[in-house]
C-alpha cells in the first residue's frame, strides 16, 4: 500500500525546513551574543545544516523521479 507523498515526506520536510531557519537565525544569534565558541562551531554547524538540506532537495528530487504515478 503506498502512502501519499504529503505524509511520506511531512517530517523530512520539517526538519529541512528547521535547519534552514536554524542557519538563517545562528548569524543573528552570533551578533547578539558575541560569543567567540559560537563563531568556533560556525563552520561545522552550517556544514551540518548544509548537509540536511541538501539531503532532503536530492533525496526528494530522487524519490519523484523513481516513484510510479498512477
Amino acid at each position: 500500500m503506498c502512502t501519499p507523498p504529503a505524509d511520506r515526506w511531512k517530517h523530512r520536510r520539517r526538519m529541512a525546513y528547521g535547519s534552514l531557519l536554524a542557519g538563517l537565525t545562528f548569524p543573528v544569534l552570533l551578533i547578539f551574543t558575541e560569543s567567540d565558541q559560537l563563531g568556533v562551531i560556525a563552520a561545522p554547524f552550517y556544514l551540518f545544516v548544509g548537509s540536511v538540506v541538501g539531503a532532503y532537495i536530492g533525496f526528494s528530487t530522487v524519490d519523484d523521479k523513481w516513484q510510479v504515478k498512477p
